[in-house]
């Protein structure tokens, strides 16, 4: 279905008449413009990240998405990672099921249902690489200010174990 049915059924019309083939010529004319600029628009309008309602074409009825920490627009489907935690605390990451007005909603374990998170306070989860755990592991030495031989050997089995399943991931 195009925006421009109407118009081009209408064209068809005058194309009927011999004396007004040149003005259905020029509806249809109308009606790519039409449909081309509509087009633009739309892929213009979903790359900014804003999604168009089938049913009414006007900006009115379009719906923005939400932005995480990061400005990256959030859909459904989308793995969330809250950027608000303490130091230790574990990562708290959600599963998009629906968007709102700046607002992502998703399963809760804490509540026990869907509940609504603020998408800014949150950014697209991704796994950690062996890098982002070496990293991590350097600069818990470096805070604590240890040399590496006093290093717990729980500390070291942690970081092992979590570099052991970075590779299979891999």
């Amino acid at each position: 279905m195009s925006i421009t049915d109407e118009l081009r059924k209408e064209a068809r019309g005058f194309g009927l008449y011999v004396y007004a083939a040149p003005q259905a010529e020029r509806l249809t004319a109308i009606a790519d413009r039409i449909d081309a600029e509509h087009e633009s628009a739309c892929g213009e309008a979903y790359g900014n990240g804003v999604m168009s309602v089938p049913i009414a074409m006007d900006e009115s009825a379009w719906v923005e998405l939400p932005k995480d920490a990061d400005n990256v627009p959030v859909s459904i489907g989308d793995r969330m990672e809250w950027v608000r935690y303490k130091d230790g605390d574990p990562t708290i990451v959600r599963t998009v099921s629906g968007i709102g007005n700046g607002v992502f909603f998703a399963w809760s374990d804490e509540q026990g249902r869907y509940a609504q998170y603020e998408a800014h306070a949150y950014r697209h989860h991704r796994a950690p690489t062996v890098e982002d755990v070496l990293r991590e592991f350097a600069d818990l030495v470096r805070k604590e200010r240890v040399e590496l031989a006093t290093i717990g050997e729980d500390t070291i089995a942690e970081y092992a174990k979590r570099l052991t399943l970075a590779e299979e991931d891999a």
